[in-house]
C-alpha cells in the first residue's frame, strides 16, 4: 500500500526539522517502517519500539469507541505474544525467528478482521 499524505506540522517540529537538516517525509517514513508488532514483542530491550509504543498510545487515547474493537483483538494479540515469547524461551538469538513468527499472526489477524469487515 501506498499513500501520500498531507500534515500541518507544528512550529516546534517545523524548526527542529530546520535546526537538524531532517527532510520530514524522511523522518515520517523510518518512523512508519518501525511501528511493528512482532519487533515490538521480540525485542523487548529494542530502542527501535518508541514508534509502536506512540501508536499503542494513541489507540489508548481513542477512547470508548477502540475499547468495542479491542475484544476482537485481544485473542490475536495474546497469541502473537505467546508465540514470540515462546522463541524468545530459548533465548535471545531467535529474535529474528520470533519476529517471523509473530508476523503470521499478523497476517491471520489482518485476513479475519477485513473478512469480517467486508461482511
Amino acid at each position: 500500500m501506498k499513500m501520500n499524505v498531507t500534515i500541518n506540522p507544528t512550529e516546534d517540529f517545523s524548526i527542529l526539522c530546520d535546526l537538524f537538516k531532517v527532510e520530514p517525509q524522511e523522518l515520517l517514513q523510518k518512523f512508519v517502517e518501525r511501528v511493528s508488532f512482532p519487533f515490538y514483542y521480540s525485542q523487548p530491550d529494542g530502542d527501535q519500539r518508541w514508534a509502536t509504543l506512540f501508536f499503542l498510545c494513541y489507540l489508548g487515547q481513542q477512547g470508548k469507541d477502540n475499547e468495542l474493537e479491542m475484544a476482537e483483538h485481544e485473542p490475536f494479540m495474546t497469541e502473537l505474544a505467546e508465540v514470540v515469547f515462546k522463541h524468545l524461551e530459548t533465548g535471545q538469538k531467535n529474535t529474528d525467528k520470533a519476529a517471523i513468527a509473530g508476523r503470521k499472526v499478523m497476517k491471520q489477524w489482518h485476513k479475519q478482521v477485513m473478512a469480517k469487515r467486508g461482511e
